[in-house]
C-alpha cells in the first residue's frame, strides 16, 4: 500500500486506520498520523465488538450504510484496512481534511 491513508480501489476506497479500543468514548476520526487515520472506539477488542463499532462509526462519518464498510485486513490487529464502497477518494479526503 502507499503511505497515504486513503487510496482508490475497485468500487470505492481503502482507508488505513489505527484503532484504540476501550477508549472512554467513540472518536472517529481523531486525526491523521504517519499515513493512518486514528480512531478511538469505546468497545473492547473482545468478540469483534470493537470492529463492529469501527464499521458503524466510519459508515456514519462518511454518510454511507454499514453494509458499504468492511474490514479487509487486520481483524485482530490495531492497524486495519477498511474498504468503503460507493465513495470517492476526493470525498473521503475532504471529510478527513487532507
Amino acid at each position: 500500500m502507499k503511505n497515504d491513508a486513503v487510496e482508490e480501489c475497485e468500487e470505492g476506497v481503502l482507508i488505513r486506520v489505527l484503532v484504540k479500543a476501550g477508549a472512554p468514548r467513540l472518536r472517529c476520526p481523531v486525526g491523521l498520523e504517519e499515513g493512518l487515520v486514528m480512531v478511538e472506539v469505546h468497545s473492547p477488542p473482545v468478540g469483534g465488538r470493537a470492529n463492529r463499532e469501527l464499521v458503524k462509526a466510519f459508515a456514519k462519518f462518511l454518510g454511507v450504510s454499514s453494509g458499504s464498510v468492511s474490514i479487509v485486513r487486520g481483524f485482530k490487529d490495531k492497524e486495519k484496512v477498511i474498504r468503503v464502497l460507493g465513495v470517492s477518494v476526493e470525498s473521503v479526503r475532504g471529510k478527513l481534511g487532507t
